[in-house]
């Protein structure tokens, strides 16, 4: 037990190094990265907030986030309910295409995405990264929501059926209350892979598009500074936040 405890936190711990080198980056007085810090400032907040692109990149990446996040969660419980309770013909197919973001290398959805959108003007948009970040976070959704169905006891929405309730009234009632930490979780994972993302970002965003992740993969080729930390430590406490919920939302539905 005490070797198990040691490996458990080892691993922790080469898991979270990387937040925990990088985060005293953000406060660093020196113009290049060095760890561990010697003095602190915090100049590189100031940079960030008074450099309009940072700014706007991080507005853009929050409404992204969360709007792709609202649409992956409704597309992917949808899909789950329908595996879940019909049964069709391609199943099994379904289930594949459902998944398929997923599995597919990232860089051949960026190329497909692009190919698709430029005939139809959706490259460089609003409109073009919500539906490509709804895509990726669809499958997400969708594993995660299927788990949560699968333990949900059919009895419970046939009584309420039984007692005069609509099955779309017992689905709101009953059965989603009951998937409440798959569908907070679900919501999680929609948000943090959009927030994420770069690679399907590069090929359909444009000059006019760019969220956090672009910005600073663009500094990172031609502006080496700790103002990457910052937005990195954004990112870093944007993410935690929402885990952060996730628990509290757990550690509600268990009374």
């Amino acid at each position: 037990n005490a070797m198990l405890y040691v490996y458990t936190f080892l691993l922790i711990f080469i898991m979270i190094l990387p937040a925990i080198v990088i985060i005293p980056q953000a406060f660093t007085s020196l113009n290049y990265f060095k760890f561990p810090v010697e003095e602190m400032s915090t100049k590189w907040f100031d940079k960030f907030f008074e450099n309009e692109q940072w700014i706007v990149g991080l507005e853009r990446s929050l409404a992204i986030a969360v709007i792709s996040a609202i649409l992956a969660t409704a597309l992917g419980t949808m899909a789950a309910l329908a595996m879940n309770k019909l049964e069709f013909k391609g199943k099994s197919l379904f289930m594949s295409i459902m998944i398929a973001p997923m599995v597919v290398p990232v860089v051949v959805v960026g190329v497909a995405l692009y190919t698709t959108f430029a005939p139809i003007g959706l490259t460089n948009s609003f409109a073009g990264l919500i539906f490509a970040h709804t895509l990726l976070g669809i499958p997400m959704v969708f594993v995660t929501m299927l788990s949560g169905f699968a333990n949900v006891n059919e009895n419970l929405e046939l009584a309420a059926m039984s007692m005069g309730s609509s099955p779309m009234g017992a689905f709101f009632k009953v059965t989603l209350p009951t998937v409440r930490s798959s569908l907070v979780s679900s919501v999680l994972f929609a948000f943090v892979t959009s927030l994420d993302e770069v690679v399907v970002t590069t090929f359909v965003s444009g000059a006019n598009t760019k969220t956090l992740t672009m910005v600073m993969w663009e500094n990172m080729g031609t502006n080496i500074d700790p103002t990457l930390a910052v937005a990195a430590l954004f990112m870093i406490i944007l993410t935690l936040g929402m885990y952060i919920i996730k628990e509290i939302v757990e550690a509600r539905s268990k009374y």
